[in-house]
């Protein structure tokens, strides 16, 4: 459903305007999340197999709690969240945090309105929002990115895959953004692994 601030694309225009982002986020599914290539995990998740879990958690959290969240704008944050790693690549975030913060943020708007040209405006909107955590669904799509991680490090850490334990002692990792279920599902996590929930 489209809203007063879309900008719809015309019929001729829409199969182009699919094939040009199609073939800009195509290498998604080959950039490694580089965390995880830092710390010695062979042949770690691609950014589009993270996101493609992140979808899926939002999709079956919505579903829990349906009158916490707006079921098409969450699923929307969660997967366009990482499209304008196509063009920045995946950038590990003890770096990003101390020293790109501010700019990454603005990076990634530019990218992704650029990318979403002629395509509904709230798009960019919302990732605008999710960038700020400033709806009840950007905070969502905020904490599971960071859950589905540490669903992912606990994976690794059973297969004996990398070298993993500053996951687990950076309270960073385990930001439920003040979402309650988020930081139940947290509390799993660490269950499942023997290990304390840092603060």
């Amino acid at each position: 459903m489209r809203d007063s601030k879309d900008t719809p694309a015309t019929p001729a225009g829409f199969p182009e305007h699919i094939l040009e982002l199609f073939q800009v986020i195509h290498p998604l599914d080959r950039i490694a999340r580089a965390g995880y290539v830092l710390r010695g995990v062979p042949e770690p998740e691609s950014v589009a197999a993270h996101s493609h879990f992140v979808a899926l958690l939002t999709l079956l959290f919505v579903e829990e709690y349906p009158e916490q969240f707006n079921h098409e704008k969450a699923l929307a944050m969660a997967l366009i969240h990482d499209l304008s790693e196509a063009r920045l690549m995946d950038i590990p975030m003890p770096s990003s945090m101390a020293y790109l913060r501010e700019a990454k943020d603005a990076a990634e708007q530019a990218i992704i309105e650029e990318l979403l040209q002629g395509f509904p405006r709230r798009f960019a909107e919302y990732h605008r929002e999710l960038l700020a955590a400033s709806s009840p669904e950007a905070r969502l799509v905020r904490g599971l990115d960071k859950a589905q991680m540490m669903v992912k490090v606990l994976c690794y850490d059973r297969e004996h895959r990398g070298y993993l334990d500053e996951f687990w002692k950076n309270p960073h990792n385990f930001n439920d953004f003040g979402v309650p279920s988020v930081s139940n599902l947290f509390d799993a996590i660490c269950r499942h692994a023997g290990r304390p929930r840092p603060q």
